[in-house]
């Protein structure tokens, strides 16, 4: 039912979203190296790609943890967070994630970009493909994500985001596009200025 459900869906939504191909998903998390002390987020979560690779990840690691009950425990109930505003893909999120025998992933309906999202130093790890396009309220956006970058442009407001919700020596693995990069605005200037001097880019 999960598989019908999610072939009646568009390949990019009216925002932006990509389903991300699961290589790449996979790639990403084996890049991270999850454990299951971390605390894992992703904010613009669809239907939970990331979260669910992340934790087949770890269960195949499960001789190093599942004797212990508080790992346990923590891997069902607190390990897994994902926002979304798509009501249609939280749905697909959630069940996505119970077939993959997490039990109670932390899963809400959210604009993570919005004043209502107050998170911060809350995670260690990040995974996320944010939408790149689409509509942005922008006298609802988060004061504290403008203070960082001023700017309309989701994907940078994303990395904002993503700087203030990590905790200290938290890591992130995200996809942006090509102008986050290379865009000569002084957003974009601003944001990887932050990134380069104040955080720690590996690749």
């Amino acid at each position: 039912m999960y598989e019908y459900l999610l072939s009646k869906l568009s390949t990019a939504g009216k925002n932006g979203q990509f389903r991300t191909p699961r290589h790449i998903i996979d790639m990403m998390v084996e890049l991270m190296q999850p454990t299951i002390k971390d605390i894992i987020s992703d904010p613009a979560m669809g239907s939970a790609g990331f979260l669910v690779s992340a934790s087949r990840y770890l269960k195949r690691k499960k001789d190093e943890w599942e004797t212990n009950t508080d790992n346990i425990n923590h891997f069902h109930n607190q390990m897994f967070h994902g926002n979304d505003t798509d009501t249609t893909m939280l749905r697909l999120g959630a069940m996505n994630m119970m077939l993959h025998g997490v039990e109670n992933p932390q899963i809400s309906y959210l604009d993570s970009l919005s004043q209502d999202n107050e998170e911060a130093d809350k995670y260690t790890l990040v995974l996320a493909n944010p939408p790149f396009k689409g509509s942005l309220d922008y006298n609802s956006t988060s004061n504290d994500l403008l203070a960082t970058v001023k700017t309309k442009k989701t994907e940078l407001l994303f990395l904002s985001l993503f700087l203030r919700t990590l905790k200290p020596g938290g890591r992130a693995a995200v996809i942006v596009p090509d102008g986050v990069l290379f865009g000569s605005s002084k957003a974009h200037k601003g944001i990887r200025q932050e990134i380069v001097e104040n955080h720690k880019l590996d690749a």
